[in-house]
C-alpha cells in the first residue's frame, strides 16, 4: 500500500499537507515528489523539501505505487503544461491505479484525457478548462478509480475519503475521531 504525491511549485500548501498528515496517521505509506527540484516553493511562500524528485516519466515506476495525488493551487497551470506528468497520470489511470486531484488538479486529469465520461469536481474556477466529463457540485466525487475534491475547504474531507478508499471505513472513521472532524 504505496501511493505518491506530486508538488509544484505554486501548490496550495493545506491540499498537500493535509492528505500527506492524514494519510501518514492512517499508516498510508507515501512518497513525495517534487516536479524538477526536491525544494518546491507553495503558493504561500513556504519552501517545502520533497523526498524524491519528478524529472520525467522515469521517474515514477507506477508498478510501485497503488496511486497518486496531485494537490492544486495557481502552479497546476504549469503542471498541466508538463507532458511527462500528464503521461505519467494517465498511466496510473489506465492501470486502474487510484487518481486522485483537488482544487484545480483537475485540469491535469482533463489534460490527461481521463475524465470523459465521469463525473468529478473543482474549484469552481477552473470548471472552464475542463470540457469532458460531469462536473458536480460536491465536496468530493468518487467515481470508479478517480477521486475530486473542491478546494482547500474540502482537504479534510478529502483526506477522510481517501482513508475510508486506502485502508477503510473503520480506519476513517479512527481518523475523524482523533482529529475532531465533523461532517
Amino acid at each position: 500500500m504505496k501511493y505518491c504525491i506530486i508538488l509544484g511549485n505554486n501548490f496550495e500548501d493545506v491540499e498537500a499537507v493535509t492528505q500527506i498528515d492524514i494519510l501518514r496517521r492512517a499508516g498510508v505509506n507515501l512518497d513525495i515528489y517534487g516536479v524538477g527540484s526536491d525544494t518546491m516553493r507553495s503558493r504561500s511562500n513556504v519552501i517545502y523539501k520533497t523526498e524524491k524528485v519528478f524529472t520525467g516519466e522515469d521517474s515514477i515506476d507506477i508498478n510501485q505505487y497503488e496511486g497518486i495525488l496531485l494537490p492544486g493551487g495557481p502552479g497546476t497551470s504549469e503542471l498541466a503544461k508538463n507532458e511527462a506528468l500528464v503521461r505519467t497520470v494517465r498511466e496510473f489511470f489506465d492501470a486502474g491505479k487510484l487518481v486522485f486531484a483537488i482544487c484545480a488538479a483537475p485540469v491535469i486529469l482533463e489534460k490527461a484525457g481521463i475524465l470523459k465520461d465521469k463525473n468529478f469536481t473543482c474549484f469552481p474556477g477552473s470548471a472552464s478548462e475542463i470540457h469532458s466529463g460531469r462536473r458536480l457540485d460536491e465536496r468530493v466525487v468518487e467515481d470508479g478509480n478517480i477521486i475530486t475534491s473542491q478546494g482547500l475547504g474540502t482537504s479534510l474531507d478529502a483526506a477522510i475519503r481517501l482513508v475510508e478508499r486506502i485502508v477503510s471505513k473503520e480506519e476513517a472513521a479512527k481518523q475523524e475521531q482523533k482529529v475532531l472532524y465533523h461532517k
